[in-house]
């Protein structure tokens, strides 16, 4: 868990978009502490030395998975999201877009006072990273896409459904069953809705990881959910294109797949990668949806060589 947070940047506590004053050789800022955007704090983490990498997201759940021999090459900023953070009681969920999901992440560079910026999203993150880099390509030097989809939820359930179906294992698929079976039909009704978004991860194990019976629970603990703006990201990127939105996405892509993820299968991307300028794909042979920590030796000889390559 984070230790208590120090509140910092009060010049974006009152609107989003106000500058921080940066001065020359001055720290980014404390290792840790909270970003203040209109309406909600952020936590974030500063681990590492080296280049500095915008991890977008959760600042808890996030550094639990990466390597430290990357905190040697990269100096992490791991950052939360709001669908991670408590909202205030003026938040409207349902004027979050796109836009302004690009728009956070774009408060958050100036923040640690970044002109450019390499930008890493594992899962939903990806998608995220790649539409911030799409509404401002200037400030985007790398993006790095880990288990994230081109297309819209409602397609990738299909896909995903299937693919589970045809290339998951029998053993696998009584993982699963087992896992819920233990969990018990009436447990999830019982919990508060962000609970239930955890608790349902982590059941999904099968779903997710190269490992069926691997147990995330620790990647998750001290973890705050905001299930309404959850909801509010599925509503956003049930139809999602890669191939639709303002501008183009030009900055060169790391993107990591596993082919054990059976919620965002790797066969989605078959007939997507032409829709990007500059990617650099990788399958990874015995991961799931979380190369950077399932296969983390390989992820991390991959990951420095196409750094040092751009």
């Amino acid at each position: 868990m984070l230790k208590q947070s120090i509140v910092v940047a009060a010049a974006l506590a009152v609107m989003l978009g106000c500058e921080r004053e940066t001065r020359p050789g001055e720290d980014a800022s404390s290792s840790e502490g909270v970003i203040t955007i209109r309406d909600v704090d952020l936590n974030y983490v500063i681990e590492g030395r080296g280049t500095p990498l915008l991890v977008i997201g959760s600042a808890t759940y996030y550094p639990r998975t990466f390597s430290q021999r990357l905190r040697n090459h990269f100096q992490f900023h791991f950052v939360d999201l709001r669908h991670f953070a408590p909202s205030a009681p003026t938040m409207q969920v349902d004027a979050i877009t796109l836009d302004s999901y690009a728009e956070d992440v774009d408060v958050i560079r100036r923040f640690f006072g970044f002109d450019e910026v390499a930008v890493l999203g594992h899962s939903i993150h990806g998608n995220m990273a790649l539409e911030y880099a799409r509404r401002y390509p200037q400030r985007v030097s790398h993006v790095v896409v880990i288990g994230s989809p081109p297309v819209g939820l409602l397609e990738m359930s299909e896909v995903g459904a299937e693919y589970w179906d045809s290339h998951a294992s029998a053993e696998r698929k009584q993982v699963l069953q087992d896992n819920w079976d233990r969990l018990g039909e009436d447990s999830l009704a019982k919990l508060p809705p962000g609970d239930v978004f955890v608790v349902s991860y982590i059941t999904n194990g099968p779903l997710y990881w190269y490992d069926a019976t691997y147990d995330a629970t620790p990647l998750w603990e001290g973890m705050y959910v905001n299930a309404d703006v959850w909801n509010r990201i599925f509503e956003l990127y049930s139809e999602y294109d890669l191939s639709v939105g303002p501008g183009q996405i030009t900055s060169p892509i790391f993107l990591a797949m596993g082919p054990y993820d059976y919620v965002v299968p790797h066969i989605l991307w078959d007939d997507q990668l032409e829709k990007l300028e500059s990617v650099s794909y990788h399958l990874f042979e015995r991961s799931g949806h979380t190369p950077q920590l399932e296969e983390q030796d390989l992820f991390d000889e991959k990951l420095i060589e196409w750094f040092e390559g751009k």
